[in-house]
């Protein structure tokens, strides 16, 4: 019973893995969605490996071969890290730094090979978790800086905020203590259950990934891209006044894809610069600066006309009406439905 079990959980694994590999793959040629669709292949491949070697020949699998083939499966450990730090670090990963990352293990897994000692094995499971806790600490300590850097140069947040991913990785965490106790016992409930995990995780994971919009031309360093603005080339003042006349009279914050990058355009000067200005002039992120003049163009509308949220909500520069929903709730202590009422009831 349990072999079947676990013929038809790696099975479905392998056809969920491969399926991911050829989407990702499909979906775009930016650095994230690469890395996914190479984390795929590999972990449909491992899966494959342990379907045929496992499964169909326990009996041959002994103790030493066992912790060889399970060695084998963490040289992808790195590589979760590379995809996180992607999402929380657009341009983070190098071909420098993915040597190093997957030296310590290459090292632990050839030593293994050649010694055959299981404590070699039980240092790499150790090594392992010892990385995986090292990069849940380190993601979610930079996901706030990743989303304060969203608020300075976007006006927007659908699709490109990390909101979900504290979940992904504490339910990465659980997976990590599952993965511990399945690779240094060997049982078949505690490999099910492992698999079953990270086929949930992964499903979870892949709808996000594949809806999230890549960020790295708006978050790379802007001094390498932008061109050198000298401050006395325009001053402040100017700045000032051409962001009020782009803002206040063309009403640009309409656009629900509004970019820092598209305003800098508009005014001439680079996105450092530009964001300098919002938050040191104006002491609010670019971010808060938009969505304040949308809410109060909101308010407008809610109170002089009958259009429906949605379309109140387009009209504002909203991209849906969930998000002007609960960007509204910020400002005030009612929902729009209430504030009309409260402001039409006279």
């Amino acid at each position: 019973m349990i072999d079947s079990l676990t013929y038809y959980i790696y099975g479905l694994c392998t056809m969920f893995y491969s399926m991911m590999a050829w989407m990702f793959w499909r979906k775009g040629s930016d650095m994230l969605s690469r890395l996914f669709s190479i984390l795929m292949i590999i972990t449909c491949a491992e899966s494959f490996k342990d379907l045929f070697l496992y499964i169909e020949n326990q009996n041959i699998v002994n103790d030493g071969l066992w912790n060889e083939l399970t060695a084998m499966d963490m040289v992808v450990i790195p590589i979760y890290n590379f995809i996180l730090k992607e999402l929380v670090k657009p341009g983070w990963l190098t071909w420098k730094k993915v040597i190093l990352h997957e030296t310590v293990f290459i090292v632990l897994i050839a030593v293994l090979f050649i010694t055959n000692a299981p404590i070699w094995f039980h240092c790499l499971v150790g090594w392992g978790a010892i990385y995986g806790i090292g990069t849940l600490v380190v993601t979610l300590m930079l996901i706030s800086d990743y989303h304060r850097q969203l608020k300075d140069r976007f006006s927007y947040q659908e699709n490109i905020n990390l909101n979900w991913l504290q979940g992904v990785l504490f339910s990465f965490f659980f997976i990590l203590i599952v993965w511990t106790i399945a690779s240094l016992r060997r049982t078949a409930y505690a490999d099910d259950l492992y698999m079953i995990c990270s086929l949930a995780l992964w499903m979870v994971l892949s709808y996000f990934l594949y809806r999230h919009e890549s960020v790295i031309d708006e978050l790379v360093n802007t001094e390498t891209i932008d061109e050198p603005q000298d401050e006395s080339d325009m001053e402040q003042s100017t700045i000032a006044t051409i962001v009020q006349r782009l803002f206040y009279q063309e009403q640009i914050y309409l656009n629900p894809k509004l970019k820092l990058s598209d305003v800098a355009t508009l005014v001439g000067t680079n996105r450092t610069y530009l964001s300098r200005y919002f938050n040191q002039e104006n002491g609010q992120t670019f971010y808060d600066y938009v969505n304040k003049l949308r809410i109060s163009h909101a308010e407008h509308l809610l109170r002089t006309t009958s259009d429906s949220l949605a379309i109140v909500a387009e009209k504002s520069g909203f991209n849906s009406q969930s998000t002007f929903r609960r960007v509204f709730a910020c400002y005030h202590d009612c929902s729009p439905i209430e504030y009309r009422k409260i402001h039409t009831s006279s």
